[in-house]
């Protein structure tokens, strides 16, 4: 894919220059333009309205749409009821929901007054010596009573920072929290060095994150990690660091926390030699706005750790780009375990027992020999998977075999004794397994213990929490399914091995999971929702405020054209055998450039592949991406007299 832009093109609401000589230029380009931009609107200024009795400021003059679907928002918010908002892409939906989610909180904040919230000090009073940083302290006593929460959720990292981003063109500054995996923050050389020195760095091997995770936590246990150690010393006791004042800033100013995304955070985090994980989670005791992935709320043991200072009762919780939320919840509470899984748990408490024998102390016995009985359980296990005992089943050619979600209990009770009675304790002993490799010394290992770590993970999703009838009730909405590997594979690397997969088929169960937090209200929006009956039906919530926005696109401004030839006359067929053909690419880029002419603001082209993309970006003389230099990647851009052209 890849767009034709006008390079004298502007996107309506973005910020604009106010300089007389900007302006003039921007007066000339619009009475130049005036007959092929007739009817496009114009750059409004920065406005302010009242909805449902709250002043919302918003960037720009906002349609129709984007008041409806901010009055919508304000609803739920202001009677504490859970929304599912759908408004097409191209309505402004985060922006909208950024700008009325956070009008409603400072209006809540003002009824509030000064009482628990936190004021912001002065940069003088905040300044530290040492690093050029700031450490603010927070002296009054934490009270109950502080405006609400707004916890904003979207699927991925990159999303999130296009979030960060939107909230820039807002005049909204809630102190806030950005938080995200130490794979994307942490910028130790030793410990993540892709993220340390540069993506694009193609000499850079990358690590996993179960690899980062426990190169961190052991530079951290042992007070190794210089990032971590100059943030803690700059913030001070119980004081949160600050990034150094902009140049020629003010002296007295006000502090304001300045809107930075990951890509900031880790840019701040090499120039100040400070860590951005950590810092990030050192502003969540005061924030008013949190973004998080998805799984830093589906995910149990993230919400009693990471998230364990917020006040889920005190909190909104919105989830953007939720058009597969349904998928999501059931995949945090689905999980798969195969028999390379439990060979992985043999050898990493295997290394455990001997570190303890290369490490001999008195105390090691007892839990030497406790480690060799848990190295039995997972002997047992992988035995129990090769022989795929699966009574009163039938297996299908392949050797899978299906049942009820009941049988999970039985399976981990016959393959390794655990049953609702003794898990807690078998799930404290293997955390304490991998705790023992992360303190033995000499230990320069930084895989740390990702099969453990996995199987104490698939037996909390099995059990969950509350008692064994409620583990059982859960348990009717999953269903279990083996599948035997033949060969190399995910199942075990040998023949014979075996996959259990734990599936669940009810969102519901971990939807009604986060409701049970007693959360102000929750709100849901996408594109693509429709239709919401079903997809609230789904998700096992009532969703009082429900909203099926238009599209801004009038059906006048739609035309839609299978051009089965090109200017010449010649056929565009895209199919595979025509792919490579000279006379086809010369057509398409002929008919393209016709197109580009008289089409305002630009045009955003498909192709049927990358491969396909670059053969005809090359023809037409730019560069491919075999010679680019970027591995193979599809090439950035290429640049023409009448437009540039991004991929």
């Amino acid at each position: 894919m890849f767009a034709v832009k006008k390079t004298d093109g502007t996107r309506n609401g973005a910020p604009h220059k106010t300089s007389s000589e900007s302006n003039s230029k921007s007066n000339e380009a619009t009475n130049n333009k005036k007959s092929i931009l007739k009817g496009r609107p114009s750059i409004t200024p920065p406005t302010s309205l009242f909805l449902n009795g709250v002043q919302v400021h918003f960037p720009f003059k906002p349609y129709d749409v984007q008041e409806k679907y901010m009055t919508s928002v304000l609803r739920a918010l202001q009677n504490s009821e859970h929304a599912l908002l759908e408004s097409p892409t191209g309505t402004g939906k985060t922006l909208c929901l950024l700008c009325s989610a956070l009008a409603w909180q400072q209006a809540e904040r003002a009824k509030y007054g000064s009482a628990g919230v936190t004021q912001q000090p002065s940069v003088a009073a905040a300044a530290s010596d040492g690093l050029t940083g700031k450490s603010q302290t927070n002296s009054s006593k934490p009270s109950h009573h502080r405006p609400p929460i707004i916890i904003y959720a979207s699927r991925t990292h990159s999303q999130l920072s296009q979030v960060v981003r939107e909230l820039r063109n807002t005049r909204y500054r809630p102190r806030h929290a950005v938080l995200g995996s130490r794979e994307h923050m942490c910028v130790h050389p030793k410990v993540n060095p892709l993220a340390a020195k540069s993506k694009s760095n193609p000499n850079v091997e990358s690590v996993s994150s179960s690899e980062v995770n426990h190169g961190c936590n052991k530079l951290n246990k042992e007070r190794k990690c210089i990032y971590r150690n100059n943030l803690d010393d700059a913030a001070g006791h119980g004081g949160t660091w600050a990034p150094p004042d902009p140049e020629g800033a003010p002296a007295g100013r006000i502090y304001e926390q300045p809107v930075l995304d990951m890509e900031d955070l880790v840019t701040m985090g090499k120039q100040q030699r400070i860590c951005p994980f950590y810092h990030t989670r050192s502003l969540l005791k005061d924030a008013e706005l949190i973004f998080v992935p998805y799984n830093y709320l589906f995910d149990r043991d993230a919400r009693e750790t990471t998230l364990a200072e917020v006040d889920f009762a005190n909190a909104v919780l919105i989830f953007d780009e939720a058009h597969n939320l349904e998928e999501f919840a059931s995949e945090s509470s689905s999980f798969d375990l195969s028999s390379s899984n439990i060979a992985g748990c043999i050898g990493e408490v295997q290394r455990a027992i001997q570190y303890m024998e290369l490490n001999p102390d008195a105390n090691h016995e007892k839990m030497k020999d406790n480690m060799l009985k848990l190295k039995a359980v997972f002997l047992r296990f992988e035995q129990y998977l090769l022989n795929g005992n699966t009574q009163g089943t039938t297996a299908t050619r392949e050797g899978e075999t299906s049942h009820s979600g009941e049988f999970i209990f039985h399976l981990f009770k016959e393959a390794a004794g655990i049953t609702y009675t003794n898990k807690d304790i078998f799930l404290k002993f293997v955390r304490e397994v991998g705790d023992r490799i992360m303190e033995f010394k000499g230990n320069t290992s930084s895989s740390g213990t990702p099969n453990l770590d996995h199987f104490v993970n698939c037996v909390k999703k099995a059990y969950g929490t509350g008692t064994e009838l409620l583990a059982l009730a859960r348990a009717k909405s999953y269903r279990v399914h083996m599948t035997k590997v033949v060969g190399s594979g995910n199942g075990g690397g040998y023949s014979g091995g075996r996959t259990i997969s734990y599936w669940c088929f009810a969102p519901a169960l971990a939807m009604r999971e986060l409701s049970f937090l007693k959360v102000r209200s929750i709100l849901i929006t996408s594109g693509t929702l429709s239709p919401l009956p079903s997809f609230s039906l789904e998700l096992g919530l009532h969703f009082p405020v429900q909203l099926e926005n238009n599209h801004v696109i009038q059906p006048d401004q739609i035309y839609v054209r299978v051009l089965g030839k090109g200017v010449s006359g010649k056929e565009l067929s895209s199919k595979f055998g025509r792919r490579d053909n000279p006379e086809y690419i010369l057509e398409l880029g002929n008919t393209l450039a016709s197109l580009c002419r008289v089409i305002p603001g630009g045009v955003l082209v498909f192709f049927p592949s990358y491969s396909s993309m670059d053969n005809c970006v090359q023809s037409w003389g730019g560069p491919s991406a075999r010679n680019s230099g970027n591995g193979g990647a599809p090439s950035k851009f290429f640049c023409s007299k009448e437009a540039e052209i991004y991929s």
